[in-house]
C-alpha cells in the first residue's frame, strides 16, 4: 500500500505540492483534490488499454484490493466518477489505487512551470532578502530555454 497524504510522500513532491496549493490561494489536500479530478478528466496513454481490457474482460477490471484506497477517497474527498477513472487505470496498470495516484502525484510534482521555478526563487529571496534577484530575467531566461 502506498501512503498518499501530503505527509507521506517524498519531500520533494511534498514541498512542490504545498508550494502550488499556497500560490492557488487553497489548503494542501483541496489542492491535491483539484489536481486529481483534473488528472481523471483528462486523457492519458494507459486509458487505450483499460477500453481494450473493458472490452475483453468488463468483469474483471478492477484494482486490487487496497486499504489506502478508501483512505485515499476520503482524504481527498474524491467524487465516484474521479476515483473510477483513477481506479480502472490502477487495475489496467495492475498496481492499488494508492499505489497509482501516489505515482502520478509523484510525477505531477516532477513536471515543473515556469511558476513554479519563480515560485522557488521568490521564496528564497523572502527566507534572504539581502539575495539580488532580478525575477524578470530570470522568468524571460526560462522561457528562452523552454522554447516559450
Amino acid at each position: 500500500m502506498a501512503l498518499i497524504e501530503i505527509d507521506d510522500l517524498p519531500a520533494r513532491t511534498a514541498d512542490v505540492l504545498r508550494r502550488r496549493a499556497r500560490a492557488a490561494g487553497l489548503p494542501p489536500v483541496d489542492y491535491v483534490r483539484r489536481e486529481l479530478i483534473a488528472l481523471a478528466g483528462r486523457p492519458a496513454p494507459i486509458d487505450a488499454v483499460v477500453e481494450f481490457l473493458e472490452s475483453e474482460r468488463p468483469d474483471q477490471l478492477a484494482a486490487p484490493a487496497d486499504p489506502g484506497a478508501t483512505a485515499l477517497i476520503h482524504t481527498y474527498d474524491l467524487p465516484h466518477e474521479a476515483w473510477s477513472v483513477l481506479g480502472r487505470r490502477a487495475a489496467a496498470a495492475g498496481v492499488s489505487l494508492s499505489e497509482h495516484v501516489h505515482a502520478e502525484l509523484v510525477a505531477m510534482a516532477r513536471r515543473s512551470t515556469i511558476d513554479d521555478v519563480m515560485l522557488e526563487f521568490e521564496e528564497a529571496q523572502q527566507r534572504d532578502p539581502s539575495l539580488q534577484i532580478d525575477m524578470a530575467a530570470i522568468r524571460e531566461s526560462l522561457r528562452f530555454v523552454r522554447g516559450q
